[in-house]
């Protein structure tokens, strides 16, 4: 490789929201160790929003795969096309995949880098794609948090024991989040619990009822205002979760990703599923109490301090499934409200 102020690096995290922030601290340290470098990285176009901002990266290069699959066609291959010439032509030194999946396998594959820095084959969440990557990270056991996953990638591949274990986010305040406090007074006069039911996939929810339990419980005990969040297609469920409340609360207004850090900022708690605005709360400072079945809380919880998680140890635990194999959602459904409300009234003792 080059001299250290030449490297070009190439960081390939596509999705999701948790995810992507679980790996800006690997644009940091990199940053730290090589202040010359040029850093792109390569990213989902509906998720790019993360990165605006980022004084770690100079390029974010976009993808549209979701749309490349459902539309196969010339154009579709003319831009699949012309993303692989933008890549190579910055003639990346090292390329780091932090999936292990196949597409992101072929996308370090198409940038042309010289090294291509993936996950042990143990590793990787499908397989076969250690054969796109050169240079493979040591096998990492269970009980490891992914932040810390993506970083021991990079320290092996720099051969160096930097980390730096910060997640720049954008900070611009939005004039439409403001205006949603402003006008709502009443909300801003206690301090703000956030509620988010949604989660990625089906087997990570929990019961809406239980929720708005929850919520009320909070509101009356904790004297605490309630705003229920939401991402794309999730609407619903906060509705639900405020008719079957008692107590007043309110839902939050639709939001970018921008927008929505602006809106957390204003949370003195996040309670949530395993979910992208736990992640981000997290990166944020803010305390969260979360709820986890088919994921592990110890490979995928809400990452630092001020953190309260809740969860059952079945024998089928952690099965990673987006629908319950079993067909029962046995490992949530077995989450009871009042364990969720000692576990954030000791949080928040703990935090003041």
């Amino acid at each position: 490789m080059s001299s250290k102020s030449q490297k070009n690096f190439l960081i390939i995290k596509l999705s999701s929201l948790g995810d992507i922030v679980h790996a800006l601290p690997t644009a940091r340290t990199l940053r730290q160790e090589y202040p010359d470098a040029f850093i792109a990285w390569v990213v989902e176009e509906r998720y790019q929003e993360l990165l605006h901002e980022n004084p770690d990266i100079d390029e974010i290069i976009t993808l549209r795969t979701k749309f490349w699959r459902k539309n196969w066609n010339r154009e579709t291959l003319k831009e699949i096309l012309q993303t692989i010439k933008s890549l190579r032509q910055h003639k990346f030194d090292m390329a780091f995949d932090f999936h292990g999946l196949i597409k992101s396998g072929l996308v370090a594959m198409a940038s042309g880098a010289r090294i291509k820095v993936g996950f042990h084959k143990k590793n990787c969440k499908e397989k076969i794609s250690s054969v796109f990557t050169n240079k493979k990270g040591p096998a990492i056991g269970s009980g490891i948090h992914v932040v810390d996953m993506y970083l021991t990638l990079v320290q092996s591949a720099l051969n160096t024991q930097k980390e730096v274990k910060q997640f720049p986010l954008p900070s611009a305040p939005s004039p439409k989040v403001e205006d949603f406090f402003q006008s709502n007074s009443e909300l801003t006069n206690k301090p703000i619990v956030g509620i988010n039911p949604g989660a990625g996939f089906e087997s990570k929810l929990w019961d809406l009822e239980r929720f708005a339990e929850l919520a009320d419980r909070i509101a009356v005990e904790m004297n605490c205002s309630i705003l229920l969040t939401w991402g794309p297609g999730e609407e619903q469920k906060t509705e639900r979760i405020a008719a079957s409340m008692k107590q007043k609360c309110w839902v939050a207004p639709p939001t970018t990703i921008k927008e929505s850090i602006s809106l957390y900022k204003h949370l003195t708690l996040l309670v949530s599923c395993d979910s992208g605005p736990l992640h981000l709360c997290a990166a944020l400072g803010i305390p969260t109490v979360s709820l986890f079945g088919p994921t592990d809380p110890a490979r995928n919880g809400a990452y630092g301090l001020h953190h309260g998680t809740v969860y059952k140890l079945l024998s089928c635990s952690f099965c990673w499934k987006r629908k319950c194999p079993l067909g029962t959602n046995e490992c949530m459904k077995q989450v009871t409200a009042e364990e969720v409300f000692e576990t954030i009234r000791s949080n928040q003792n703990s935090n003041n």
